[in-house]
């Protein structure tokens, strides 16, 4: 250990290539051992270098195959390669040596998520919790996973059981069906009795709820690939949103009920959210991704009766690119003509490259559907929209909640986003 004490902590200030150049030296005067080839794992595993860290870890294990952490490592590096059999198997053993380490049903939970297998994603979220309950990773991890799953077999969790109930109250709302402010109070009133008698807080802070989530937009790795190369995807010069502007928080929590049961010919991603970045106009918006502006042009057709009916005031509904943010460094992406601005073939060799080099993002997602009606996440992210209008001075949420559940989390970016207004003004 006291050979090892300097690489330590190099690694605590995560200066790996360092601990690297270290541990090679180290290496010269004394045997390798366990520890060795463990700490180069760790250090090659935190610098990407995938297969160099796992050829590390099993050295490890070889060395001692009953300490736990080159098993726990090991996965965490499969599951970055998308080798989710292998990643499962060493999860698995880690169990088997060390039953009661809730991070250990976490990420083996989030791997059963990624792969599809929701019933087990939900066992393992909810064995970690019974481990640790304030777990935050695992109670979001089993909240997305409840989004996704209707007929859950396991009566485990309070989480599990809210759920469950929540999916009994069904918003029934057709197209053509005017949502009334007297409604909303009934379902708000409803979902907050399950929750404040039901369930200890989660802490969910969370200001965006979706529907039909998940179909293969991948925005995480887009905007990765952008920040690096200062390259505009070629996926996103196809993606065109609806924007929808909204000014009160009652017609905000109208349009998730919209969203949940407007027709769509595909799955479209649509979300409804509260913008808490500074500098960016719009207290509240609602978001539809189509993959073709004819696409999003014939869908905003459509929505402009049904919002017609259903909001107390006029509302914005516009079409831009996908992603806004690239047009920071190219303003020409703004631009909805295809003739402005296009795809530049060249790019495309530097995409190749940062997916190899980044394959657990993956370009390959699976869509993954929401179910419909109110999921125990829609009730918690409403909860944090409550709060918001009341902080903001959006007096409209006295008429559907007679109390609002702060947020510290909500109130301290809300107070950073108006001081950075105000400065600008």
């Amino acid at each position: 250990m006291e050979n090892y004490k300097n690489i330590y902590l190099l690694i605590k200030e995560k200066k790996f290539d360092l601990a690297l150049n270290d541990l090679d030296k180290l290496a010269k005067n004394e045997i390798r051992n366990f520890e060795y080839y463990y700490l180069k794992g760790f250090s090659y595993l935190n610098l990407n270098k995938i297969d160099n860290a796992i050829k590390n870890f099993s050295l490890a294990i070889k060395s001692d195959e009953v300490n736990v952490v080159s098993y726990f490592y090991r996965a965490i590096a499969y599951f970055k390669k998308n080798d989710f059999k292998n990643s499962k198997s060493d999860y698995e053993k880690a169990i088997s040596l060390k039953p009661n380490m809730p991070e250990l049903y976490n990420n083996l939970a989030s791997l059963n998520y990624k792969n599809g297998e929701n019933e087990e994603a939900i066992k393992n979220f909810t064995h970690a919790l019974r481990l640790n309950q304030n777990q935050k990773s695992s109670i979001l991890g089993l909240l997305n996973v409840l989004t996704q799953t209707e007929n859950v077999k396991d009566n485990s969790s309070n989480l599990i059981f809210v759920h469950k109930k929540l999916n009994e109250i069904n918003f029934n709302y057709s197209e053509n069906k005017v949502i009334e402010d007297k409604n909303i109070k009934k379902i708000l009133s409803e979902i907050n009795y399950l929750i404040d008698n039901k369930l200890n807080d989660p802490q969910l802070n969370i200001v965006q709820t979706y529907k039909e989530n998940e179909a293969k937009l991948n925005c995480k790795r887009h905007h990765k690939f952008f920040n690096k190369y200062d390259l505009i995807p070629e996926y996103c010069f196809g993606c065109f949103k609806i924007q929808i502007e909204l000014d009160n928080v009652v017609d905000l929590i109208k349009l998730h009920i919209v969203f949940d049961n407007f027709k769509f010919k595909k799955k479209n991603i649509r979300k409804c959210m509260i913008e808490l970045r500074p500098n960016i106009p719009g207290k509240y918006k609602g978001l539809i991704y189509c993959q073709s502006l004819e696409e999003a042009e014939e869908i905003s057709r459509n929505l402009l009766f049904i919002t017609k009916n259903n909001f107390n005031k006029k509302i914005g509904l516009n079409i831009k690119r996908g992603c806004s943010e690239f047009s920071v460094k190219f303003p020409k992406y703004n631009n909805l003509k295809k003739d402005i601005m296009n795809y530049d073939a060249n790019s495309k060799k530097y995409e190749d490259k940062f997916d190899k080099e980044n394959i657990e993002l993956g370009l390959n997602k699976k869509t993954r559907s929401t179910i419909k009606g109110i999921t125990l996440y829609d009730a918690l992210v409403i909860r944090n929209w409550l709060a918001y209008a009341k902080i903001i001075g959006d007096d409209t949420y006295k008429l559907i909640s007679d109390k609002v559940f702060y947020s510290k989390t909500i109130e301290e970016k809300v107070k950073t986003k108006l001081l950075k207004e105000s400065q600008l003004n």
